[in-house]
């Protein structure tokens, strides 16, 4: 459960200064900080909706770096089981063990990987499973004031999963760990889980979860994110890309199809500073099309 006086503020949380290759996360408007607020304070996950590279999984390293909670995280696939995420056995470890005849005493209990579940809820008994491997808690020293999970593109997941999700998630959260038994958080725990709508999910799982969908982002909000993240310029070049950007995007819903990402836009602005080329002039064109359209833009027949 939740504290009730956990209160989440980007405003005033900075976080642990930020480690080599990580950027602030720039939040577009209040309903981000207070979707984050509400899912801690009913304890619920927070499934986050919006378009491939819009800020969903960065959001969730950002939220326990400024609540200085340990942080877990994993991808999503169509191969990805309940048991993937709690714990299973290595089956081909086993196994080569059984062709070197070691197993002798061995039982399937001393294989067992502990997956994030397992380290979220309880890392102190995930360290002592017999194939713990490394760590997989990233600030491990905040494991005491809780954990941020991230489970990111469960729409890539076969339908079964979400809905084996709802024990783990539900307001008893508890996962069943072969061979050890229930484990039950044993601290704070916020769940993030993503989704990029390439399947529509369960009513039930829809159902546990706060929702937040996140929009397309506009000029003013693109620079704020390009000059968090290459610094302050005195040109327009943040401007001229995020305008050109903004107008992409309403082409592509005019169009039907996919607009770019604010990761592509990023792209964008970073070959245009590493290249000293500005939108319009000398290879644009080139830039526009490698980063932002990923197609080149139909010619009109003569």
């Amino acid at each position: 459960m939740i504290p009730t006086d956990t209160v989440f503020d980007p405003e005033t949380q900075p976080g642990d200064p930020l480690a080599p290759g990580e950027y602030e996360y720039v939040y577009e408007d209040r309903r981000i900080a207070l979707a984050v607020r509400i899912a801690l304070a009913t304890g619920r996950p927070l499934f986050v909706i919006g378009q491939p590279g819009s800020g969903k999984s960065s959001l969730a390293g950002d939220v326990a770096r400024r609540l200085r909670w340990a942080y877990v995280e994993t991808v999503v696939t169509s191969r990805t089981r309940l048991s993937d995420l709690v714990a299973e056995v290595d089956l081909v470890r086993r196994l080569n063990d059984a062709q070197a005849q070691l197993l002798q005493d061995r039982k399937d209990s001393d294989y067992l990987v502990p997956g994030i579940l397992w380290w979220a809820f309880d890392p102190d008994s995930a360290r002592q499973a017999p194939l713990s491997g490394a760590e997989r808690l990233v600030r491990p020293e905040y494991q005491r004031r809780g954990v941020v999970v991230l489970l990111d593109e469960i729409d890539k997941a076969e339908p079964d999963l979400p809905n084996d999700l709802l024990g783990p998630l539900g307001n008893a959260a508890v996962i069943d760990v072969p061979y050890h038994g229930l484990v039950k958080p044993g601290r704070p725990t916020l769940v993030i889980i993503t989704s990029n709508r390439e399947r529509e999910m369960p009513p039930a799982f829809l159902r546990r979860c706060l929702h937040l969908e996140l929009e397309d982002p506009g000029a003013s909000f693109l620079e704020r994110i390009a000059t968090t993240r290459f610094g302050v310029r005195s040109d327009d070049l943040y401007a001229q890309v995020a305008q050109r950007m903004v107008n992409l995007q309403s082409e592509a819903k005019r169009l039907s199809r996919r607009a770019p990402s604010t990761a592509e836009f990023l792209d964008a602005v970073s070959a245009c500073i590493q290249l000293g080329e500005r939108p319009w002039e000398g290879i644009w064109d080139a830039i526009e099309e490698a980063a932002l359209r990923k197609a080149r833009p139909p010619r009109a027949h003569a």
